[in-house]
C-alpha cells in the first residue's frame, strides 16, 4: 500500500510541474526534459511514469479537472439554491478566473484540432453530459420554447469566453458580465449574488 501511495504521490508532483510549465509559457514548453526539471528530478523518473508529452498533458488535465470539480462542489454547497444556482456556480467556474482551470482550458485546447485516442477524449470530454443535462433542464424549468438549443447557446457562450480569458487574456469580469446577462435571459434569477446565483 505505501508503494501505491508513493506512485500517486509521485504522478500528482509531475502533472504539478506540467501545470506550473503551462501557466508560465503554455503547452509548447512541456516536454520530458522540461518537466523533470521543473519537478527536479531526473527524465528517467518522468519517463517511468509517462512516456510522452501528450501522456503528461492528460495527466495534468485529469488533475487540473477533478480540482475544479472539488472547487464546484464547494462553491455550490456555499451557495445552497437549486439547479440554476448549481449551473451558474459551474459555468463561472469554466470562465477560468482560477488559474488552475484556466491551465486545464489551455491544455484542453492544445488537444481540440488534433486526433485523440477513446482515453483522451473520455478526459477530455468528462462532465460535459452532465452539465448540458443541467442547462437543458434550468431553462426548461424557466419556460424556454427550445431547451436544446437555448442550453447548447449558453454552454457555446461559457466555452467562447473561456477561451478568451484562458488563451487570449480578457478580463475574467467581463466575460462573467456577459455570461450573466444570457443566463438571466434564459433562466431569470429574482435576486442575484456575485457570479448571477440566487441570493
Amino acid at each position: 500500500m505505501p508503494r501505491s501511495v508513493d506512485h500517486d504521490t509521485r504522478r500528482s508532483e509531475i502533472a504539478d510541474a506540467v501545470l506550473a510549465l503551462v501557466a508560465r509559457s503554455g503547452t509548447e514548453a512541456v516536454s520530458l526534459r522540461s518537466v523533470a526539471a521543473e519537478a527536479g528530478i531526473s527524465m528517467g523518473r518522468v519517463q517511468h511514469y509517462f512516456a510522452s508529452k501528450d501522456a503528461l498533458l492528460l495527466h495534468a488535465l485529469d488533475r487540473s479537472h477533478r480540482q475544479m470539480e472539488e472547487r464546484i462542489e464547494a462553491r455550490a454547497r456555499a451557495v445552497g439554491g437549486g439547479d440554476r444556482a448549481v449551473l451558474a456556480t459551474i459555468l463561472d467556474e469554466l470562465l477560468g478566473e482560477h488559474p488552475r482551470t484556466r491551465d486545464a482550458l489551455r491544455i484542453h485546447a492544445a488537444f481540440a484540432t488534433r486526433e485523440v485516442d477513446e482515453r483522451a477524449r473520455a478526459i477530455l470530454t468528462d462532465g460535459d453530459d452532465a452539465i448540458r443535462a443541467l442547462a437543458v433542464r434550468v431553462v426548461t424549468d424557466a419556460g424556454s420554447a427550445d431547451p436544446d438549443t437555448d442550453a447548447h447557446a449558453l454552454l457555446a457562450l461559457t466555452g467562447g469566453l473561456s477561451a478568451e480569458v484562458a488563451l487570449h487574456g480578457a478580463p475574467v469580469d467581463r466575460a462573467r458580465r456577459t455570461l450573466t446577462a444570457m443566463l438571466d435571459r434564459l433562466a431569470p434569477a429574482t435576486a442575484r449574488g456575485p457570479a448571477g446565483d440566487p441570493e
